[in-house]
């Protein structure tokens, strides 16, 4: 399951440090990795072993998989926003009707494509009314 996002790890890392706001210096400080070795991986020279990625996404507060360019991430950033969100998925059955609603949503605005250039931030109106049956979701 590897996205192919055509980002090295280090790549990805830099991105996840600098999205939370830290220095070389302060990534070091959290995650007890020296500097120089966040350089190297950032510039694509080594790349981690399975403890220090651990310890790099721990310190980040981000995924494994989401350093790593794993699809997983992609899920998971979509679960995410779901439960920030409130929406809560307790069943298999839950999840698989949500999918249905979610894809029959997509179709309805024009496709994936038709969306994919919104700005979703949390301060954006949401575009879609979920209907009031929708509940039984929960």
């Amino acid at each position: 399951m590897h996205l192919d996002d055509g980002k090295h790890f280090g790549n990805r890392l830099r991105e996840a440090r600098i999205a939370a706001g830290l220095s070389q210096s302060e990534l070091e400080e959290l995650s007890g990795i020296p500097k120089a070795r966040l350089s190297r991986y950032e510039n694509g020279h080594v790349e981690p072993s399975i403890q220090t990625l651990a310890r790099l996404a721990r310190a980040l507060n981000v995924s494994e998989a989401s350093l790593l360019g794993d699809q997983r991430a992609v899920l998971e950033d979509f679960f995410t926003v779901l439960y920030d969100r409130g929406v809560r998925i307790g069943t298999t059955e839950q999840s698989v009707r949500l999918a249905h609603a979610v894809a029959d949503m997509i179709e309805a605005l024009g496709g994936i494509e038709s969306i994919a250039g919104l700005d979703l931030s949390e301060e954006t109106p949401s575009l879609i009314t979920i209907p009031a049956h929708a509940e039984s979701l929960t």
